[in-house]
């Protein structure tokens, strides 16, 4: 059976039913589990057969994200298109704007908006431009040390992004000293101030088919600096409370510039004077908002879906006084521990530990297998139980999951 064609695609987007979603991995895995819940119909276009979200989808298109007749496929079996990811090739957000041009389907967030975001030196103009915090920049070319850095103007430490391709810690670069400069890439990227010490925060904000935002409470964040990924992530952020209210500020401020719904990541900098910077906005569900699947009474994910879908947001309540998420990130000691197909799993105890696995069949350096959340009363006791959840996991083989097949759609 096929997603057939998008004959009711012209629906307002409160009469919506059907989501396709870009990209199949562990965070459209999330979407399609909460769609479901809500009765909504999803197909997802992902390159890999095994990935997260497949089994969990209504249907699947097999296919590369850029590949022309796949998006098409995509646009047929939708009323609505959104995204897991950010990288998606130029020439499928042309065919998705067309569509939307022509009444066929709505793009959330939209096409323009993922395209400003999705390269890292586009956005931080953006963010200059609309004057909100960020830090100063450098742009660089062919590689080369920019005249700043060679006239004293700018110092080391430096933190160099590449516009395109970075995630996960990825496509970003410490440069500590001058003699570090000779290792610039070659590729379109800037500079920035390396803030040390530096304390992360981020915050996910909603916003609604009619324009109304919402956030979740800032959270805050430690890094593993063997993969520079994030390592744990906490509700409420544990900062003062004056900082808590400007993070959210900020936050709200550069989401309510843009008209388009969807969940959006603010992930922001703290100095050590306390001043609070934009990083970077990520126009998707997130991993540092994870933790809201157990910690709060609605996730990020059911907010996207009912968000894009036209349907009314849900509040933000939290189900526990503190949570705390931390990432399963593959080593040597996970093999045996993780399994080949995605399930959850409890563990039982004065505080309850929930642990997410996205079923990654091949494990590298970094990469994340999962996550686990913890939730209670302190943020100690908290916090203790799930770092000796992941401990534990070093240790203990875990059986795999018996997987669900989607529906795959064929041409």
């Amino acid at each position: 059976m096929n997603g057939g064609n998008a004959s009711g695609s012209g629906k307002d987007s409160g009469d919506a039913t059907r989501l396709g979603i870009m990209g199949g991995g562990q965070l459209g895995m999330f979407l399609c589990q909460c769609a479901d819940a809500l009765g909504v119909r999803t197909t997802v276009l992902e390159a890999n057969p095994a990935g997260s979200a497949l089994p969990y989808a209504d249907a699947a298109i097999v296919a590369p994200l850029g590949d022309a007749d796949a998006v098409a496929r995509l646009i047929d079996a939708s009323d609505v298109v959104t995204f897991e990811l950010e990288a998606i090739p130029d020439e499928s957000l042309d065919l998705l704007r067309a569509a939307e041009r022509a009444g066929r389907i709505k793009v959330h967030p939209s096409a323009d908006t993922l395209s400003l975001f999705k390269d890292k030196g586009v956005q931080k103009r953006w963010l200059s431009e609309q004057h909100l915090p960020t830090l100063p920049f450098l742009d660089v070319e062919n590689g080369a040390t920019p005249t700043e850095l060679h006239d004293g103007r700018w110092t080391t430490p430096v933190v160099q992004k590449a516009h395109r391709g970075g995630y996960d810690g990825k496509g970003v670069q410490l440069l500590r000293q001058p003699t570090d400069l000779n290792s610039l890439w070659n590729v379109p990227s800037y500079l920035e101030p390396a803030l040390d010490p530096c304390l992360e925060l981020s915050v996910v904000v909603v916003r609604g088919a009619g324009g109304e935002l919402v956030a979740y409470p800032p959270v805050s964040m430690t890094f593993d600096e063997r993969y520079n990924a994030v390592h744990s992530v906490t509700s409420p952020a544990e900062v003062d409370p004056g900082l808590v209210s400007h993070a959210r500020e900020i936050a709200l401020d550069a989401i309510g510039r843009l008209a388009t719904p969807g969940v959006f990541a603010v992930e922001l900098f703290v100095d050590r004077e306390g001043t609070v910077t934009i990083n970077e906005i990520s126009p998707r569900v997130h991993n540092s908002g994870h933790l809201g699947l157990e910690g709060f009474d609605h996730s990020q994910f059911e907010q996207h879906v009912r968000a894009v879908m036209g349907l009314p947001l849900a509040p933000i309540t939290p189900a526990a006084p503190v949570s705390v998420m931390l990432n399963i990130l593959y080593d040597d000691a996970l093999e045996a521990a993780c399994p080949s197909q995605p399930g959850v799993e409890d563990i039982d105890g004065d505080i309850p530990v929930r642990i997410h696995w996205y079923g990654k069949s091949t494990g590298q350096a970094g990469r994340k297998m999962g996550h686990l959340t913890a939730t209670g009363a302190d943020v100690a006791g908290v916090r203790a139980a799930a770092e000796a959840a992941l401990e534990r996991l070093h240790a203990t083989p875990r059986k795999p999951v018996s997987p669900r097949t989607p529906e795959t759609l064929t041409p």
